[in-house]
């Protein structure tokens, strides 16, 4: 009995699969599904200037050929008034009709407001509440044995992508000729030679110079604005609103060159104007999310002009106005993220600990370091990085949690009921002598606020933002002239019976702004 359910189950499935592909074939136009889809347009009167031009551009073969494709037909009053530069032109015409051709068959069943079809040309248009684009289906579901054909009452143009817009707006908006700007040449790990994996990290390395490929890191950094597959909202500043958008954010990226000083603020402005998703303007909410985490402001009284493109919409705006303490936002080096220690010695490494801590007072966990140093410890450091500090002011606060905990592992418990001393030092380099911020503060036990610990004032940042992660010949640029080195010391003396631990949550720089 089993078997037999078994065999009636199969023999469902197999049915249902064969029913959805012959009801593919079993429209109401079922007839032509003997025919080709050339031999389909050629019979339709109303489709003949379509037909010539196939011809025309030998698209012919291709709907001749044992193909699964769809075809959205422009009847001949939609090609009435196509343009002679488009008509005399072969390569301009088959462009306009690879547009209208797809890889596949789409029925009026698969309609949805999601579904965008993939063109023969790489564009995708939207397939919902019987239109294709902006033109109306006036018959459809034409089965043939090659694909499915509809009738439509526009011919529809390939549209610019926005970065294909970008590239062909750039002489006229100073945003645009910024972004297209942005060119280097990187190594794409795609076509480059592995040359072995880091047994520290695990991740693999590439053969320098191998690989290389020029690259705009707008497309690489924000998002790739030439992909199809993805919709996006861009927003142009016009040349006045950029320059008043930069102008505002100059003061926090000096630099030894003006010129490094203005591509800063310019990619500090640029970063947050590409949003993912596509907001028509009936869609369009006041404030828009970037990728970083920044609000964008789009009153509708700013917007001067909308541009439907291929992968999403343009809005022209007179401004667009981000907040400063977004565009300059804190910076948090966490503490157990460190990226390296004064010693190798793993008689001294084993006594540092990589915690998961609950915080009474927020009953959230987090993750902090411990160095159980006790009485050896003296000038033991522990090293970090950022590259997120600007040219400003920052007050500067610590979160560091000094206890004593059993450590877990069935020995001695460690750590220290003591007031704790340890200090912070930023340097301009991981072994330069001159020290920017030196500051310390008595750290408390069981303590998990906040505490200010002083100013830091950056004076420089030598570095573009828009650079790629690394050079060619496979050099990383995670550690640049901007780089600014930070220390968490034990101090090189203590008070009889208290120990050398240092330990950190979080340090918070936290910018004064105008």
């Amino acid at each position: 009995m089993k078997n037999y359910i078994l065999m009636i189950g199969v023999a469902a499935a197999l049915l249902t699969g064969s029913c959805k592909k012959w009801d593919d074939h079993t429209t109401i136009n079922s007839p032509a599904f003997n025919e080709t889809l050339m031999e389909q347009i050629n019979k339709n009167p109303d489709l003949s200037v379509l037909a010539g031009y196939i011809v025309k551009t030998g698209l012919d073969s291709l709907l001749n050929a044992s193909k699964n494709l769809t075809v959205f037909a422009p009847d001949n009053s939609a090609l009435s008034n196509l343009s002679q530069d488009i008509v005399s032109d072969p390569t301009q015409l088959k462009a306009l009709l690879l547009n209208h051709i797809s890889a596949k068959a789409y029925y009026t069943r698969d309609e949805s407001v999601l579904l965008r079809v993939p063109m023969l040309n790489g564009k995708r248009i939207a397939f919902n509440n019987g239109h294709w684009g902006n033109a109306a289906l006036t018959q459809s579901d034409i089965a043939v044995k090659n694909g499915v054909l509809h009738v439509v009452d526009k011919a529809i143009s390939p549209l610019p992508n926005i970065w294909e817009f970008i590239e062909a707006q750039k002489s006229n908006y100073a945003q645009n000729a910024y972004i297209s700007s942005l060119k280097y040449m990187a190594q794409d790990p795609a076509l480059a030679t592995l040359d072995s994996i880091n047994p520290q990290t695990g991740e693999p390395v590439y053969k320098p110079n191998t690989g290389i490929v020029e690259i705009n890191t707008y497309r690489t950094k924000v998002y790739d604005i030439a992909n199809e597959d993805s919709l996006y909202t861009y927003i142009l500043l016009t040349d006045a609103a950029f320059n008043t958008e930069k102008t505002a954010l100059l003061p926090y990226f000096k630099a030894g060159s003006a010129d490094t000083a203005n591509m800063n603020a310019a990619w500090s402005v640029v970063k947050d104007l590409t949003v993912k998703g596509m907001y028509t303007t009936s869609q369009l909410p006041a404030v828009l999310l970037s990728k970083f985490g920044v609000h964008i402001p789009l009153n509708a009284s700013a917007i001067l002009q909308t541009q439907e493109v291929s992968n999403g919409i343009v809005y022209i705006v007179n401004a667009a106005p981000a907040l400063l303490s977004e565009k300059i936002p804190a910076v948090y080096v966490q503490g157990e993220t460190p990226i390296g220690f004064s010693t190798t010695d793993p008689k001294t490494l084993v006594k540092v600990f990589y915690r998961q801590r609950m915080n009474p007072e927020t009953g959230l966990s987090f993750n902090d370091i411990y160095a159980n140093l006790g009485s050896s410890g003296a000038n033991f450091y522990i090293n970090y990085f950022s590259n997120d500090l600007y040219t400003v002011k920052y007050k500067v606060y610590w979160v560091a949690l000094s206890d004593r905990v059993l450590s877990g592992q069935g020995d001695d418990a460690y750590g220290s009921d003591s007031t704790l001393s340890q200090l912070v030092q930023i340097r301009p380099g991981a072994d330069a002598d001159s020290i920017l911020f030196n500051s310390a503060a008595p750290l408390l036990p069981n303590t998990y606020t906040e505490i200010y610990i002083g100013d830091f004032t950056n004076t420089d940042y030598n570095w573009l933002l828009s650079y790629p992660p690394g050079t060619p010949d496979g050099k990383s640029y995670i550690y640049n002239p901007a780089t600014k080195y930070i220390r968490l010391l034990a101090p090189s003396s203590v008070t009889s019976g208290k120990p050398y631990n240092i330990t950190l949550d979080y340090l918070k720089f936290v910018p004064v702004l105008d």
